[in-house]
Order: structure tokens, then C-alpha cells, then sequence
């Protein structure tokens, strides 16, 4: 191993494993593009705020969250439906018009979707009877699933 450079540990994050490259990077002549070229990545202010944010989420991941409760959007209905019940001051007359808003109601179901790990599109069944005109030995059934975005990308 070379003297003086240092030893990172298991615990040291991509944060600063990144800062001690830059920090390792030498001038060589026959190298100078390279050095300088990585010296800028390395340096750029918006990957080390990426790589804070990579750090904090695997940190994150580690903690194992866990939601407290999967139905969070049918749960701001029910509140939403009680507040319009009665009379409002203006708190309550504000989270009417927050819970009632489209990009609330988007993440609301975001979270329940998350919540519940029910990521994957639900398709119909295969069919049970395939046509027997086929004369070969194998089929290959495609499906498209659209999920509401056109199949097709226009352009102009």
C-alpha cells in the first residue's frame, strides 16, 4: 500500500469516498485531460448533493420503515366529508382546500400504492383454450399494458 494515502473503513459513504478521490487526484503529465476532467465531476456541487441524498436514503433503507397506516387517501375523504358537515373556521376551511386539491389526493394515492407493495399492473387471465391451427410447437403471447400514457409518442 502507498504511505500516505488513507484507508477508508466500511462505514465511510459515497460522499466522502468521492471527496477523497478528488482530493488523491494528481497532476500527471500524460494524464492531464483525465485528471482535470474528473477533478470537475468530482468537484461538481450537484453530485455531492446527490450523493448526500443517495447516503441519507440507504440510510434510510436500513431503518426498515414501515407505513402506519396503508389507506391514507380513503382516510382524507372521510375527513374531507366530515369537515363539510358542519360549520368551519378558517384552519378548517384551508385543509378542505388542501385535501381537495388534485396533487394531494396524487400523492395520497402514491403512498397507498407504495404501502400496500402493489406495484405491478393487474392483467386479465390467459386464455385456457388456445386455437389448435397452430402448427408450431410453441406461442409467444404479447400483451401491451397502457398506463393512461399513449403507446405512441407524438412528435411535431
Amino acid at each position: 500500500m502507498k504511505e500516505g494515502v488513507p484507508v477508508l473503513s466500511e462505514g465511510t459513504g459515497l460522499h466522502e469516498t468521492l471527496a477523497l478521490l478528488t482530493s488523491q487526484l494528481t497532476p500527471d503529465a500524460n494524464h492531464k485531460d483525465e485528471t482535470g476532467f474528473l477533478q470537475d465531476v468530482f468537484g461538481e456541487k450537484s453530485l455531492s448533493y446527490l450523493m448526500k441524498i443517495h447516503e441519507k436514503l440507504r440510510q434510510y433503507e436500513r431503518q426498515s420503515p414501515t407505513p402506519i397506516l396503508h389507506s391514507a387517501a380513503p382516510l382524507a375523504e372521510d375527513v374531507l366529508e366530515e369537515l363539510q358537515n358542519g360549520t368551519l373556521n378558517s384552519e378548517e376551511r384551508e385543509l378542505i382546500q388542501l385535501l381537495s386539491t388534485p396533487h394531494l389526493k396524487a400523492v395520497l394515492m402514491v403512498h397507498d400504492t407504495v404501502a400496500q407493495k402493489n406495484f405491478d399492473p393487474v392483467l386479465p387471465p390467459l386464455p385456457d383454450i388456445l386455437d389448435d391451427d397452430f402448427e408450431e410447437e410453441s406461442v409467444k403471447i404479447v400483451r401491451l399494458v397502457k398506463n393512461k400514457e399513449p403507446l405512441v409518442s407524438e412528435s411535431f
